[in-house]
């Protein structure tokens, strides 16, 4: 800490207290890694709950589908969209993701916190080891196409989801 804003060290990524405590940990998956690098958005940019939502995500396809977590059925399910909105895009937390209309229903039942007070107060750095998350930049993020592109296989995402709604 020590910093008035997580900008000034770009070699490290900036850990928030809400990302830990929603299911974040160091060193982050591979499968959170590819997102960022999909996105194009570093760690930063996501919201508490974004996170929240990756990381069941992950469990939910370790643990209970038995697998890898699986990018077309991620896919399916949520999209990136900009936060607070298109005009606007906060530099911290300026991408947050959401379900897909409809899809909520098809998915395990749980529930976001709401309100999170200001989580955007409470960071620290980390060494970015090996293999890295991307390297942290000024500004929001950029919004690409990537954040919204839905499932392509829809055969095996369609099974997957006949196999979460049978859990």
């Amino acid at each position: 800490m020590g910093h008035g804003r997580p900008f000034e060290k770009t070699s490290e990524i900036v850990l928030f207290k809400a990302f830990v405590e929603r299911g974040l940990a160091v060193a982050a998956c591979d499968f959170l890694r590819g997102l960022l690098f999909f996105w194009g958005i570093q760690l930063h940019h996501l919201t508490p709950n974004s996170i929240l939502h990756i990381a069941i995500f992950v469990q939910l396809c370790e643990t209970f589908l038995g697998i890898h977590p699986h990018f077309e059925l991620f896919k399916s399910l949520f999209s990136l969209n900009p936060y607070p909105n298109l005009r606007n895009i906060a530099r911290v937390g300026g991408a947050d993701l959401q379900f897909h209309p409809g899809m909520v229903e098809k998915y395990i039942p749980y529930s976001l916190r709401c309100q999170i007070g200001d989580w955007r107060a409470e960071w620290f750095y980390i060494d970015n080891h090996a293999p890295a998350l991307p390297e942290r930049t000024h500004g929001p993020p950029k919004l690409r196409h990537e954040w919204c592109v839905p499932a392509g296989s829809a055969d095996l995402v369609g099974e997957l989801l006949r196999r979460i709604a049978r859990l």
